[in-house]
């Protein structure tokens, strides 16, 4: 019972940040704007006009509650007039809260299953709780910092937990020098993800939502056929490296850094 009324109340929120979205987005005169616009003419005739292009261009440049609604509401319309960059710095620039929402979690999935994951792309944001349900933004966890090793695995990997000390022996060098390490497990045992930590000794930046490959967001979002998945990150968010092991790890990083 108490499981049912669990995720009833979280149904619920997440219906309510929803709804706060869209009425917030009602609420824009820019928005309300555009919309008569949209109603009052035609997607053929739209796709022609600069001004109304450059206007949802512009809404969507926001980042903001408005620009979620718009993003959302307008996807075909948008991407069929090239907006797909200027959704992607959106969503890079969006408060982690909206990204959440139903309208957030949405925008982002069409958004990034366009995409092949290649060197220079910017990766896509997301907020998981570490093992003491504290959660950490990675858009924010990259601020300050050169790079970042972002490393997908899980406890029942014997691939990736063969890669930790390699991660480990690159964040022991460089850290010093603006190199930082999180990890993302696709576990769905919090017991099992939380041992495999110990047992490895990897006390850096630890997060999952424990959803496992299927049924979390992440796996698909960023392209993965299979784990590890090790890639280099700048501060931006975009991928420095991918499919890094072993000595490559160290390599990319080095390379980095001296560039």
């Amino acid at each position: 019972m108490k499981k049912l009324i669990g995720m009833l109340l979280l149904g619920w929120t997440v219906s309510l940040s929803a709804q706060n979205v869209a009425d917030k987005a009602r609420q824009d005169q820019a928005v309300q704007s555009l919309e008569v616009r949209y109603a009052a003419s035609t997607p053929g005739a739209l796709r022609n006009d600069k001004t109304f292009v450059a206007d949802i261009r512009a809404l969507i440049a926001r980042a903001d509650a408005g620009a979620l609604y718009v993003a959302d509401k307008y996807a075909t319309f948008a991407y069929v007039v090239g907006l797909k960059e200027c959704i992607e710095k959106a969503l890079a620039a969006m408060p982690a809260a909206l990204k959440k929402t139903e309208e957030g979690l949405r925008v982002q999935s069409l958004c990034y299953s366009m995409r092949k994951m290649d060197v220079g792309d910017r990766v896509p944001d997301f907020t998981l709780p570490m093992p003491d349900g504290k959660e950490v933004n990675f858009y924010s966890f990259l601020k300050g910092k050169k790079c970042v090793i972002l490393d997908f695995w899980a406890s029942w990997c014997g691939w990736c937990r063969k890669e930790s000390p390699n991660v480990r022996k690159v964040l022991d060098t460089y850290k010093a020098k603006g190199v930082d390490v999180i990890s993302v497990s696709f576990d769905t045992d919090r017991d099992k993800w939380v041992k495999a930590i110990a047992e490895d000794n990897t006390p850096w930046t630890q997060v999952s939502d424990l959803q496992g490959t299927d049924k979390g967001y992440l796996y698909k979002w960023y392209g993965l056929q299979g784990i590890p998945a090790i890639f280099l990150i700048d501060a931006q968010g975009r991928i420095i490296a991918k499919g890094m092991r072993g000595a490559s790890i160290e390599e990319n990083v080095k390379k980095y850094l001296n560039r």
